[in-house]
């Protein structure tokens, strides 16, 4: 038996901070009301800081002397480095997975259902339930790999592909239907094939990061 640790009060704060940044409370440029954060969540200045430290390794704030705590911007640079390297991770973790024979028939009903959530979620038209139903299709899939460090580097992303999501959706960069896409990674996924289940990651995640990409640099977002 694992013994779960009790959630501390820093990183309880860090976790309502950047789920209010992912629904768009705090817009991208704007300062982090630490005195406001404090009172609304009964808890020290010290620990907003601390909180604020945390998101600062995550991300999702960026820290200025003298000016504060400010809600980082996603720039076109920084979601190609996002988007290309969990590309390349992702795929690889799916390609181990088909390797080693690891999507059972219970794994691929664990998909089905990781789908149908993502497309519920985009239906509710909630950009922060859709990126977290997002993430979590991807989750799933790769957690099949069997390959610990690979997937904790995968975990660090996701913060981060959160916010990109979430940028997709209010730049309105997708071309195509969250499910119509999601559909045609899960085919190339259960067909057994390592390469064509690879590719079809690689493809996905890079065409999205692309057209993400494109709307950044065409608004400014340099």
């Amino acid at each position: 038996m694992v013994l779960q640790r009790p959630e501390t009060l820093t990183s309880a704060v860090v976790r309502y901070i950047s789920e209010a940044i992912l629904r768009g409370d705090f817009a991208p440029g704007q300062p982090l009301p630490e005195v406001q954060l404090a009172d609304r969540m009964g808890t020290s200045r010290s620990t907003v800081r601390e909180a604020s430290r945390t998101l600062a390794e995550q991300g999702l704030v960026e820290i200025f002397p003298h000016r504060g705590v400010i809600v980082a911007r996603l720039t076109a640079r920084r979601a190609r480095e996002i988007f290309t390297l969990r590309a390349e991770l992702e795929s690889y973790a799916v390609r181990l997975a088909v390797e080693r024979g690891a999507y059972s028939a219970e794994e691929c009903g664990a998909h089905e259902r990781a789908l149908h959530e993502l497309e519920r979620a985009a239906a509710g038209g909630n950009h922060f339930d859709l990126a977290e139903a997002d993430m979590r299709f991807h989750e799933v899939l790769a957690s099949a790999s069997n390959h610990q460090l690979l997937l904790e580097t995968l975990a660090g992303l996701r913060l981060r592909m959160r916010q990109a999501i979430v940028f997709t959706k209010l730049l309105d960069s997708d071309v195509e239907a969250e499910g119509v896409t999601h559909r045609r990674v899960l085919e190339a996924v259960h067909s057994d094939n390592a390469a064509v289940a690879s590719k079809a990651i690689h493809e996905h995640i890079t065409q999205s990061g692309e057209q993400l990409v494109q709307k950044l640099s065409q608004t400014g977002g340099g």
